[in-house]
């Protein structure tokens, strides 16, 4: 019967785990077309892409605090806590990212 509790209890803690805000850095990217980014110059890409690196590298950190936040709630009080962060616009953003870069490659830029 112990053995059946310990399972049980493993059990229930990779259940919570898995409701657990995930790192950025497993979050997949959102599939963006690079037809987005038709009509522009090299100029603007670069503009853009420098604005969107800013932006997934703010995203990214707020997800990650989020994954960790959740990882010590559900240490200390067994449900995380985060509503699993900000994925979306981590997902959104890399999408964007590899848009803009495909973009950039068609017209030369880099």
């Amino acid at each position: 019967m112990e053995c059946r509790d310990l399972l049980g209890g493993m059990l229930a803690m990779a259940t919570l785990m898995a409701g657990c805000a995930p790192r950025a850095a497993e979050i997949a990217p959102m599939p963006i077309s690079e037809a987005r980014y038709d009509g522009w110059g090299c100029p603007k890409l670069a503009k853009e892409q420098a604005f969107v690196e800013t932006a997934v590298a703010r995203v990214s950190a707020d997800q990650d605090q989020a994954a960790d936040r959740d990882a010590l709630m559900v240490f200390l009080i067994g449900v995380p806590t985060s509503g699993g962060g900000v994925k979306g616009q981590v997902a959104d953003l890399k999408g964007q990212q590899q848009a803009l870069h495909n973009a950039m490659l068609s017209q030369g830029c880099l």
